[in-house]
């Protein structure tokens, strides 16, 4: 027998069923064993646990605003209910790492924002006694 095409080769891998007359080929022919062997090594290469795939690109994932007005209590009950569930029950590191760092954030925000907050209304009334003077 000559070698086969390559193409028969590929559908036989793709069909996981190879001929009977093609595997005694690959017995007796190193060139087309190779070939198979090749051809095998690529197509498990391609091969992707959609688990893994899911969790690398985070595909469930809730963006940054939606996880801060979850921490905030600024969700309806089931945009709460599914971050809860993601955070809870699916216990999603990358969330609840971005979570806390946000929380952290706010923390961190909250007294200067009530300082800048009390300066501003100081000012104000500065201003507000400063024209009853005037008058």
């Amino acid at each position: 027998m000559s070698c086969p095409a390559v193409k028969d080769i590929v559908n036989a891998i793709e069909d996981s069923e190879i001929p009977r007359e093609l595997q005694v080929h690959l017995e007796s022919c190193g060139a087309c064993a190779g070939i198979l062997a090749t051809l095998r090594d690529e197509s498990e290469g391609l091969t992707i646990c959609v688990g893994s795939l899911w969790v690398r690109e985070r595909i469930t994932c809730p963006h940054s605003d939606i996880l801060l007005a979850y921490g905030n209590g600024g969700l309806d009950a089931e945009e709460r209910d599914y971050v809860s569930f993601h955070l809870g029950i699916v216990d999603c590191p990358h969330c609840q790492a971005e979570l806390s760092r946000l929380q952290d954030l706010v923390d961190q925000e909250a007294p200067r924002r009530l300082k800048s907050a009390l300066d501003e209304s100081m000012r104000r009334s500065a201003a507000a006694l400063g024209d009853l003077r005037k008058k």
